[in-house]
């Protein structure tokens, strides 16, 4: 029986292999991760450059067009007008119009199709803390205080598209007016993402009783959120005035 023997030029070749091969190995991931980067970077130019080509300025007549859009769809019944109210955001605000990449949560109760809506601008460094502007809607005695307060998130986020900051600033638009349990169904999909709201500022001039229900709702005593109800618009002038000083306040907010 005779051992295979290994020539030393055959040992000096099999160690340079260990060698060489796992550090080629390396490199190439430092290269592949190298490439990822610099495509990401590409496509985050491009998506910051076509936002920006979007980007439209706070002005009053595009306000009050929102505004006699949502009036004429809010005066509808509620089998029509909720799910009419959500295709409006999803069109208007999708990536074809201001950039945006539209979530459109879906849901039931009888025979209406239901739905959150939500656009955002992602934080660069901690964009699981979320500032959020919210809009409720679906309440019949605050129609048109309502359709003022979507109009202005419209108006806003057309405005600030393409914006970046440090956290997450999230626009949503909720039928809480007609099904209380929407609002659960959008802070539970939000904590199944490990996301923190750290401030929320309600549209409309909401009701004490809707500013209770949705600081249950977000359990402020807990996760030491901070709700504000801004301050209902009469008109188109004071919801524009209202816009112009919420930008500022948004952005700075997220900086």
């Amino acid at each position: 029986m005779s051992d295979t023997l290994t020539s030393p030029s055959q040992g000096r070749w099999i160690r340079a292999a260990l060698v060489i091969f796992p550090a080629g190995t390396i490199v190439l991931g430092i290269a592949s991760f190298g490439f990822w980067w610099v495509k990401k970077v590409k496509v985050e130019e491009r998506g910051y450059k076509y936002a920006l080509a979007l980007r439209r300025d706070l002005n009053e007549a595009g306000l009050q067009r929102h505004i006699d859009i949502l009036r004429d769809v809010m005066s509808q019944p509620n089998a029509q007008k909720i799910p009419a109210v959500a295709a409006y955001l999803d069109s208007s605000m999708g990536a074809e119009n201001m950039g945006y990449q539209v979530r459109r949560t879906r849901f039931q109760q009888g025979d209406i199709e239901l739905a959150n809506v939500d656009v955002e601008l992602t934080g660069k460094q901690r964009p699981r803390e979320i500032v959020l502007l919210l809009a409720t809607y679906g309440d019949p005695a605050r129609t048109e205080a309502e359709g003022r307060s979507i109009a202005m998130l419209m108006s806003l986020a057309h405005a600030i598209t393409g914006e970046a900051g440090t956290s997450t600033l999230r626009l949503a638009v909720v039928p809480f007016g007609f099904d209380p349990d929407s609002m659960d169904r959008f802070i539970t999909v939000a904590r199944s993402r490990d996301e923190r709201f750290m401030q929320v500022l309600v549209a409309g001039g909401v009701s004490e009783d809707t500013l209770a229900a949705l600081k249950k709702a977000f359990r402020v005593e807990e996760t030491g959120t901070l709700i504000t109800s801004l301050p209902e618009t009469p008109d188109t002038a004071s919801t524009l005035a209202a816009a112009q000083a919420l930008k500022a306040r948004l952005l700075k907010a997220v900086e």
